[in-house]
């Protein structure tokens, strides 16, 4: 409050000394103009039903002459309605006393047909408007007005006048746009401009106005439109984008290029030579010798001059609205605005020699300034881009309390702009990215406490041009109002909230990096509706996405770069277990904004984690209703309420995971691999013969699977139902969403690469662990020799594997990585089991006995067999032989025996 009412009274300070300082202001009055064209039609009937406020325009009628530099103005308005007389009652103009002069014309009230003279110059009363202080601008501007009295329902009040000067700023080069139509309906709608013998004025009609009609008249051609309109479909709607408007306009300008704006624009504003010894030369030499002669380093000092020594201060009267004030003056009176800052960079640069340009930008058009004509009232903004060793870099000298190395300093998002230097065309700003991965990061943690209430401590960080903005607002506000404004923040989503310890924050200003921490009790935190639950509301998101209506058919304008990350965790009372919880995830892809959010529970502990960033400074129309749709889904999603059980604490039953969604790519990988290993183990290892790492008894007849033996086999089996059901969860490999995270780390493109190669390595393992199961499972009811030797190596395989996801897993996300938490208990139980079967398989003497069986096992038992039968066939006839010898059989046979 104090620093307002100091600014106020320093802004009164010096809008006293410039009226004092300004001359005489005089209006007078003459005939109307003889150059004018004549109006040829007559003015169209209103429909009343579309008028408000009780009054409408029969006439609205502008006049430019270039040659003689005047405007002349003229309109009549018709009061509809006795609430008329309030609100046309008065007549205004506004103009610049610096460099135009106003002649009034007419001032007459027309009643029952008859016209009243009503033109007083004694009851104007000319006052500064200056409606540029809340920017901290002074633009000379004063208006001229009067109130006119004994006014009735049916009047037509009449008021012509001119403004005689153009602002000599522009070197005689007209430029202008003009609307043609308004909110309602008028009458008629008269624009001339009137252009002398060799000198072009380039027009442009935009959103369907009507081009320009010519008329030649004393050796001047007159570009002119004449008729009337019905009134714009302009709507109430938020968010519109600035270069949204479909409102028909005319452009007008003498300039034919851009690079005829810069060439202009190098001209109102060189680089000046600073004088040697002077103040600002000392500054400089001082500058130069504590950066020891290095130009990134004296660039920075200058820089963090211009931006936080030279206070934020425009006197644009007159030329100055476009014309820089000199940079030793600038200094010397340590304020200016930003073509005043920028120039003095630019001066400070250039008498050590560093090159380097102003460059002119809209803060308000980021999209479509190159639709419009070359002029220099496209631009209300002036930067400057310096070559610091051979790279170009763009910096704004009216931001304050940048961080980061100079090189590294946040640029905002002008979206095209026109470099001064060679600035033949406009050229494009490249969009922010945080170096960071996100501009902001939250992150509160709720500790359930007895009683429904809960301890929070918040954690934000901000980066960029966030931290930037949350630097300058910490260094201009009191302490105590901080605090309170967190506090109410708090108070207004959770009942009773109060903070426990002050607020404290950390300045990184190097890496350009601010941390708030707050700590709060939350007295009534636990909400008792349909269900008791512990609330987490997401705010800082939901208040920087637009709401609008269902019916939205124009484009979005949207904060701009945003890219956050909210996380919030859920402690449980008395570290009481949240249960389990596969990961929950939600993808929102769009290409203007992209949202995630997924759960995940760590013991005793619910996470969870939503990230929402823009991609562009708008929503086009053709995604609005998407837009819409989603908006829904998100908001609903940024209000979280867990369920509670009778003892306070969380219970995951009530959570859905969310259907999984394939994807065709990484499923269609997962069975041209799974193809390619199945092939291997099952077309040429389940061919070979047991090595030395465990040996076997080959001695027949083999033993069958007994004992212990059976839970491993059982293990094996349930074991491939288990990896199958994997691939039903969020987290499978397979499951499209997981894919579309890297999609939501582009902004990080380290992690994005980093996490591409976690899916595929995960992706891999998947197909191992199928494959390489099934086979196990195979081998072990076969009663293969190779079993005891295949499952110690894959699981020796496996190991590997969980160890090395898990290092994955740490370079994804350190912070929160514990060996603890990562590693037990399921990774360091599985292990454990591993190991204890390899050791099993490697000692018993029955797996010796049991797992004996070659790959050709079948062929050897048919060739065994026909072996047996021949061998039981030749002792049958050994028998016979022994019973009757041949001798005996033919003596017998011969006696007849």
């Amino acid at each position: 409050m104090r620093k307002s009412i100091l600014l106020t009274a320093m802004l009164l300070l010096m809008l006293l000394s410039a009226l004092m300082a300004q001359p005489s202001i005089k209006i007078t009055k003459a005939e109307i103009p003889a150059w004018l064209r004549t109006i040829s039609q007559k003015p169209q009937q209103i429909n009343l039903d579309e008028i408000s406020l009780g009054y409408y325009f029969e006439l609205i009628e502008n006049q430019y002459h270039l040659g003689n530099q005047t405007h002349y103005a003229n309109s009549i308005k018709v009061l509809s309605d006795d609430s008329g007389a309030e609100n046309a009652g008065q007549v205004s103009i506004d103009f610049d006393p610096l460099f135009q002069r106003v002649v009034i014309h007419r001032l007459q009230v027309e009643r029952d047909g008859k016209i009243q003279d009503r033109l007083d110059l004694s009851k104007f009363k000319t006052v500064a408007v200056e409606t540029d202080l809340s920017r901290l601008i002074y633009n000379g501007q004063y208006s001229s007005f009067t109130v006119l009295d004994d006014l009735r329902k049916g009047d037509k009040i009449i008021f012509s006048y001119s403004i005689i000067g153009f602002n000599p700023v522009f070197e005689g080069k007209f430029s202008n746009l003009y609307y043609l139509e308004g909110s309602e309906p008028n009458g008629l709608v008269h624009l001339v401009y009137v252009v002398p013998n060799g000198r072009k004025l380039n027009i442009k009609p935009h959103n369907g106005a009507k081009a320009n009609k010519h008329l030649v008249k004393d050796g001047l051609d007159y570009l002119y439109w004449e008729e009337p309109t019905e009134g714009s479909s302009t709507s109430d709607e938020y968010y519109i984008p600035y270069w949204y408007d479909k409102t028909a306009y005319i452009q007008a300008s003498e300039f034919s290029s851009w690079r005829q704006v810069a060439d202009w624009a190098k001209r109102v504003n060189p680089i000046s030579e600073i004088k040697a010894g002077s103040a600002l030369d000392n500054q400089i030499q001082q500058f130069w010798a504590e950066s020891k002669q290095d130009t990134t380093a004296y660039f920075e000092k200058c820089l963090n001059f211009v931006q936080n020594s030279i206070r934020y201060m425009g006197i644009e009267m007159g030329e100055n609205s476009h014309r820089a004030h000199a940079p030793e003056k600038v200094f010397n009176q340590r304020y200016g605005d930003c073509k005043d800052k920028s120039l003095l960079l630019a001066s400070m640069l250039a008498r050590k020699d560093i090159k380097s340009s102003l460059i002119l930008a809209n803060t308000y058009q980021d999209k479509e300034l190159d639709k419009s004509l070359p002029s220099p009232y496209s631009f209300n903004h002036m930067v400057i881009a310096a070559v610091i060793k051979g790279k170009l870099k763009a910096v704004d000298p009216t931001i304050t309390n940048q961080g980061a190395d100079v090189m590294d300093r946040y640029f905002p998002y002008y979206g095209k702009v026109l470099f001064l230097e060679n600035g033949s065309k406009l050229s494009e700003v490249t969009k922010p990215v945080s170096s960071h991965g996100y501009f902001v990061t939250v992150e509160d943690v709720f500790q359930l406490l007895p009683e429904g209430k809960a301890n929070l401590k918040v954690t934000t960080t901000y980066f960029d041009h966030e931290a930037d903005r949350m630097r300058t607002y910490f260094k201009e506000t009191a302490k105590n109002q901080i605090q309170n404004e967190y506090e109410d923040y708090y108070k207004q989503l959770y009942k009773k909230a109060k903070h426990l310890t002050p607020i404290s924050f950390t300045d990184d200003l190097k890496n350009n990096v601010f941390i708030i921490k707050e700590e709060y009790l939350l007295d009534k935190y636990v909400v008792d509706e349909e269900k008791r639950g512990a609330p987490a509301y997401m705010k800082f998101i939901y208040d920087r996405i637009p709401a609008v209506e269902e019916d939205r058919v124009s484009p979005i304008s949207v904060e701009y770069p945003l890219n956050i990350n909210y996380l919030v965790k859920i402690i449980n009372r008395d570290k009481q277990n949240v249960g389990s919880l596969e990961h929950d995830e939600d993808v929102i892809e769009r290409d203007s904004y992209w949202y995630s959010r997924f759960l995940k529970t760590s013991k005793d502990t619910l996470i969870i984690s939503t990230t929402f960033r823009f991609n562009d400074s708008y929503i086009p129309a053709e995604q609005v209703q998407d837009y819409i749709t989603d908006y829904k889904k998100i908001s609903a999603a940024l209000n979280f309420y867990p369920y509670l059980n009778d003892n306070d604490q969380i219970e995951l039953e009530n959570f859905n995971i969310n259907e999984l969604d394939f994807s065709p790519y990484a499923f269609l990988a997962f069975m041209v691999l799974s193809g390619l290993f199945s092939w291997f183990l099952f077309k040429h290892y389940i061919k070979s013969r047991p090595g030395n790492l465990i040996s076997v008894e080959p001695a027949r007849p083999f033993s069958e699977i007994t004992g212990i033996l059976w839970i491993l086999g059982i293990g094996l089996s349930l074991g491939n139902l288990m990896i199958f059901g994997v691939f039903f969860t969020s987290e499978s490999p397979l499951n499209a969403k997981q894919w579309q995270i890297i999609d939501g780390l582009s902004n990080d493109k380290a992690n994005s690469i980093l996490y591409f190669m976690y899916l595929s390595w995960w992706l891999l393992i998947s197909v191992f662990s199928c494959v390489s199961t099934l086979f196990l499972t195979i081998l072990f009811w076969k009663c293969r020799d190779i079993f005891p030797q295949t499952y110690v190596i894959i699981q020796g395989i496996s190991i590997i594997t969980i160890l090395f996801t898990n290092f994955f897993l740490y370079l994804l996300n350190s912070s929160e990585f514990s060996i603890s938490t990562n590693l037990a208990p399921r990774d360091l139980w599985t292990i454990l089991i591993g190991i204890l079967w390899c050791i099993y398989l490697y000692k018993s003497d029955r797996v010796k006995r049991t797992f004996v069986v070659p790959y050709n096992f079948d062929d050897i038992v048919v060739e065994e067999e026909n072996q047996i039968e021949e061998e039981n066939n030749l002792k049958e006839q050994k028998d016979d032989s022994l019973d009757n010898p041949e001798g005996f059989k033919s003596l017998s046979e011969g006696n007849g025996i």
